[in-house]
């Protein structure tokens, strides 16, 4: 049990009579972090660093038509959960698509200084229209919460 705007002693009596254990602000739930206040970009860190970890794991054996199958289909659908509930800080989109640019143009290995073959914009176009269809999360994350102005 978590308490918002109970006094202590109420708070004590409740969770004595219901059997639960007390609990506090901030918290983690289904894996979006809970508070009073909006949340910063470094409660977003194990999200962040999930999406690191795939990266790595596996794009060392793709090729790059792989590796952006492997960036649409996991590293863009990673957050789509925490974008559906919150407006997602500007700097955690950035990380994030860092991470994608990595894995499509330079694989597994992050310190490479292989430099990209396209602009990040170009990717995000359709196919339609020359581009590779990379999801763009500043859109996404908008449209999920229908907050596109």
């Amino acid at each position: 049990m978590v308490p918002i705007n109970i006094s202590h002693e109420r708070f004590d009596i409740l969770s004595q009579t219901i059997g639960c254990s007390k609990g506090s602000l901030p918290f983690t739930y289904l894996g979006l972090p809970l508070s009073l206040t909006r949340p910063l970009v470094v409660d977003y860190g194990p999200l962040i660093s999930k999406c690191e970890r795939r990266l790595s794991s596996v794009s060392s054996f793709l090729n790059e038509a792989s590796r952006l199958e492997l960036m649409n289909a996991v590293l863009s659908a990673l957050p789509t959960y925490a974008m559906c509930t919150f407006l997602l800080p500007k700097t955690f989109i950035k990380q994030i698509d860092k991470f994608k640019k990595h894995c499509l143009w330079r694989g597994s290995d992050m310190n490479s200084k292989k430099p990209s073959k396209a602009a990040w914009p170009l990717i995000c176009v359709p196919k339609d229209n020359g581009g590779l269809a990379a999801l763009d999360l500043y859109f996404q994350n908008a449209s999920l919460l229908l907050t596109i102005t």
